[in-house]
């Protein structure tokens, strides 16, 4: 009996042995199977897939923190000694600074708003957000640390927000950033410029030539904003106010002259905001506003006026050599839109090639408008008129649309095949690596989700197998 009970424990501990093993081979594969899926929210052309996700990176003495669910951001200043010091307020998630953008009359909170797209990325230069008012904008904001130049020992930034018109008609665009600073409030002395070396109560300045830059600081770390020279953009108003008042629904915040940074709900409490000029857009173009940023550390001066001088005597005053001031240049460029809604190309194009004359004006903005021009002039001197016109960008996406639309249904896949569809890598063509068929998926993908009908899960697994397929091959 006891010979029998012991082969009946091995016999037991043998098959709680195998049936681990074959568990455990079972188990593997499931584990190497779960793959953390991706979730891009927008491409942009010749930047790259944007994630909702959080990105964490460190640039040369700056690290960047920025949240891809709420279109956040913070930067730090890291000294040679690793003690990182926040360069803008850190509650709330980061979300006291932000962006916002009329579109006509409407003001959209870009930061922090549920009906807004966001993702961000990394760059080898620095950290970039994307934010998307569906059918209508897109707001891509780029932080690129710029290349050492010798005699500038500051670590200099280069912000650049691009407005682009999703829509599909011109319309008129309007953007502001609220930057809310903290070092000055530490240090007593808020801000300081080159008009004035101590700033401690509101302000409010129509023109930048004279203060040049505005420095916030706390005696050991420095943020200095360059508002002024180089290729700097022009602004419509800057204000310097508490935090609370510029987060106010009023575009052009309402300043009182010397008035404390103190509110009813925060003390001591300093801010900054730039409003840069409402432009017009036609459908598929954009605007890019650019400012530069100075951060210095271990106590030594903010020195970022050498590196606009220094950018200046290189590549000249891109801002003051065209000879136009940014209302001249909107006038002129919405003359030309105007001529070209008309059908008077010949005149539209005699205004663009003026403003083309001159290599500053030669913005992303003013290229897809003369190229739609061109366009029509050519289809005007062709022997055959009734060939078709060549479509400006915003129409694209309604051609597809309509092409689809026409489609036999016996070419289209029902959901159950649809939800078995696996897409090869290697099979991914060169048109489906292009970016704009990438967002065109995106958005498609957006669209299906957020529909207010049934939605079809089958389509949905299917274009997101696509889209897979086309990031694995990226990544190659």
């Amino acid at each position: 009996m006891k010979k029998i009970a012991e082969k009946c424990a091995v016999l037991a501990l043998l098959g709680a042995a195998l049936f681990g093993a074959y568990a455990q081979q079972d188990a593997e594969p499931k584990k190497q199977k779960k793959v953390a899926r991706v979730k891009v929210v927008e491409t942009v052309e010749d930047a790259g897939a944007f994630q909702a996700k959080n990105i964490d990176i460190k640039v040369g003495s700056v690290r960047y923190l920025m949240k891809g669910h709420v279109g956040s951001y913070q930067l730090y200043a890291v000294p040679e000694s690793g003690l990182q010091t926040p360069l803008f307020a850190s509650y709330d998630e980061f979300t006291s600074s932000f962006y916002d953008l009329k579109i006509g009359k409407r003001i959209y909170r870009l930061t922090d708003n549920v009906g807004t797209i966001i993702g961000v990325r990394a760059d080898v230069r620095g950290g970039q957000i994307v934010y998307v008012v569906p059918n209508k904008a897109r707001v891509f904001v780029k932080f690129e640390k710029m290349d050492e130049v010798e005699g500038v020992e500051s670590e200099i930034i280069k912000v650049t927000a691009n407005v682009f018109n999703k829509g599909k008609r011109t319309e008129t665009f309007a953007l502001k950033s609220v930057m809310d600073t903290v070092l000055g409030e530490k240090h007593g002395l808020h801000f300081s410029s080159a008009a004035e070396p101590k700033i401690n109560t509101e302000r409010q300045f129509r023109r930048t030539d004279e203060m040049k830059w505005l420095t916030s600081s706390d005696g050991k770390t420095s943020l200095q904003f360059l508002l002024d020279g180089a290729d700097v953009s022009e602004i419509e108003v800057l204000s310097i106010s508490n935090k609370d008042f510029l987060k106010l629904p009023n575009w052009v915040p309402s300043i009182v002259g010397e008035r404390t940074f103190d509110s009813v709900l925060s003390y001591n409490n300093s801010a900054l905001c730039i409003n840069w000029p409402e432009v017009t857009l036609a459908p598929g173009t954009g605007q890019s506003f650019v400012y530069y940023m100075a951060v210095s550390t271990d106590g030594a001066p903010a020195d970022g006026e050498k590196y606009i001088a220094w950018h200046e005597e290189k590549f000249g005053n891109e801002a003051g050599e065209s000879g136009y001031s940014v209302k001249e240049f909107e006038d002129l460029y919405n003359k030309a839109l105007e001529l070209y809604q008309n059908g008077d190309y010949q005149a539209a194009y005699d205004v663009i090639m003026g403003l083309w004359a001159v290599p500053e004006h030669r913005n992303d903005r003013l290229a897809q408008l003369k190229a739609m021009i061109e366009a029509e002039l050519n289809r005007l001197t062709e022997a055959d008129y009734d060939a078709p016109a060549e479509l400006p960008p915003s129409a694209y996406e309604d051609q597809e649309a309509e092409e689809e639309a026409t489609e036999p249904d016996s070419g289209k896949k029902t959901r159950d095949s649809n939800e078995d569809i696996k897409f090869d890598v290697n099979s991914i063509t060169a048109e489906q690596l292009n970016p704009a068929y990438v967002q065109g998926l995106i958005d498609r993908i957006n669209a299906l989700e957020n529909s207010d009908g049934t939605i079809d899960r089958g389509e949905i697994l299917r274009l997101n197998a696509e889209l897979d397929a086309i990031l694995e091959k990226l990544r190659q």
